[in-house]
């Protein structure tokens, strides 16, 4: 009898909070969900808005402010922000704040929201195409090309417009410069000019019947943004990116950087042997893919194919001197690991879109190799001689171009050969490597081919 007595209780003690929550919502505090759109758009903003708008949608937010405050970014990263926006099931509830600037790809952005409001002293607009090169540079192209992207922009953003209930002809101003901006008859912009509003200028209304050029009020804060839409005090939601986002985005911005160092590193591990210098490479290339996991770019996937195409090239070194194919699938392998790291692909993307995603993956490498290449040129002079004094302890010197080799020639392993190494045969001292056994310093060896500069030796049978 107790027990049924609880359940009672606990039953009307539920049906009476299912009530009191009702109430709430009846008396207006709905919830207006709000996601930031900070400094520069680009590929790790794209994971961020996602997660935003899918929060939005299980709180049962019913209205979107998306805070604008951006330099502009990636054409790539900004469509994708669109479509994620787009996404939210009440798009006549999706709205704009300008809290500061709205530049180039912020301003597509804005476009994609039905209703724009801007903060005092904001600006939105300049969204005039560039192109960078991949040393960051902006990038001069030839007119025919330009004028196709200009094109395909100006398309672009009067589809947005047109889609969310704005006027084309101003945004339209706001990428071709030779487009001008004339509102019955009225000049707003000449020919010559691209068009970037201030906050007042905005909101002038032209024609008849009288509209706003482009939004719809000045609000001095995002609460006030909401009261506004709401009419009553709101729930407001902010999303914040969490800590491993944070870490993510600054570490994929400092990709190139660490594919850079451990290029190098790799290098100098065949150089020198030991085991450190390769571990401090796989480090830094482990920090590569990690940051793009915590940015939400990728999975584990690349992560693993790296590694066992590492592993291929690793199996070649050690068991199968010479032959070819395993270094070559192996190497792939990582190219591919390294590139798709980079291209997030989202449930409505095909293939297409995740393999054009990879171009941020090839420009990181192309500048790694780049940098990697000029330092090792840089300091090659002075690597031999440093790294010469732990090989050995007596002076040594290396002339492959005086010294007569043979078949079965002896001599000695003047460092570990795993499975390369330095070996001194009549005192001189050149690169050898093994038959992918793991030979000690010091030990006895023998030559057994000699093919062009490649020279493989055995260890002797000190027995025999």
């Amino acid at each position: 009898m107790t027990y049924g007595k609880l359940g009672a209780i606990s039953l009307l003690f539920f049906l009476f909070c299912s009530f009191l929550k009702a109430q709430i919502v009846k008396g207006g505090n709905e919830l207006v969900y709000v996601i930031p759109i900070k400094d520069e758009i680009e590929q790790t903003m794209v994971y961020v808005v996602r997660r935003g708008v899918n929060e939005a949608i299980k709180s049962g937010a019913k209205d979107l402010i998306i805070d604008l405050n951006t330099p502009g970014g990636q054409v790539e990263s900004m469509e994708k922000i669109i479509q994620q926006i787009e996404r939210f099931p009440f798009q006549e509830n999706t709205f704009a704040f300008v809290n500061h600037k709205a530049y180039s790809a912020g301003a597509f952005v804005a476009a994609a929201c039905r209703h724009i409001y801007m903060a005092p002293g904001s600006v939105i607009g300049a969204a005039t195409p560039v192109m960078f090169s991949p040393q960051g540079g902006i990038q001069n192209l030839p007119e025919s090309y330009e004028k196709k992207i200009l094109s395909a922009y100006q398309g672009l953003i009067r589809a947005i417009a047109e889609r969310h209930g704005h006027n084309p002809a101003v945004f339209n101003a706001m990428v071709d410069k030779d487009s001008g901006l004339v509102i019955d008859g009225k000049e707003i912009l000449p020919k010559g000019k691209v068009l970037t509003l201030t906050d007042t200028e905005a909101i002038r209304q032209y024609g008849n019947p009288p509209k706003p050029l482009l939004a719809e009020g000045i609000i001095p804060s995002l609460e006030q943004l909401a009261e506004k839409i709401i009419g009553t005090k709101p729930i407001i939601i902010q999303l914040k990116p969490t800590g491993f986002e944070r870490i993510g985005r600054i570490m994929t911005m400092l990709g190139p950087l660490f594919l850079t160092l451990g290029l190098l590193l790799a290098y100098l591990e065949l150089q020198t042997g030991g085991i450190a210098l390769g571990l401090l490479s796989l480090l830094f290339f482990c920090l590569y893919f990690l940051g793009h996991y915590l940015a939400g770019l990728s999975g584990f996937e690349p992560f693993f194919l790296f590694l066992f195409g590492v592993s291929l090239v690793l199996a070649e070194f050690f068991f199968f001197p010479g032959l070819v194919i395993p270094t070559l699938i192996g190497l792939l392998m990582v190219v591919i690991a390294i590139l798709s790291a980079s291209a997030e692909k989202l449930p409505t993307e095909n293939v297409g879109s995740w393999l054009a995603g990879m171009r941020e993956g090839l420009i990181s490498l192309i500048i790694a190799i780049g940098s990697a290449f000029l330092l090792i040129f840089a300091f090659s002079r002075f690597i031999p001689k440093r790294v010469s004094i732990g090989w050995s302890k007596e002076p040594q010197q290396k002339d492959e171009r005086t010294l007569e080799l043979s078949v079965g020639m002896e001599g000695q392993a003047v460092t570990v050969l795993r499975p390369s190494g330095l070996g001194r045969f009549k005192g001189k001292v050149v690169d050898v490597v093994s038959l992918g056994e793991f030979i000690a310093e010091g030990t006895p060896i023998r030559i057994v081919r000699v093919e062009g500069i490649r020279i493989v030796v055995e260890a002797v049978d000190v027995k025999s």
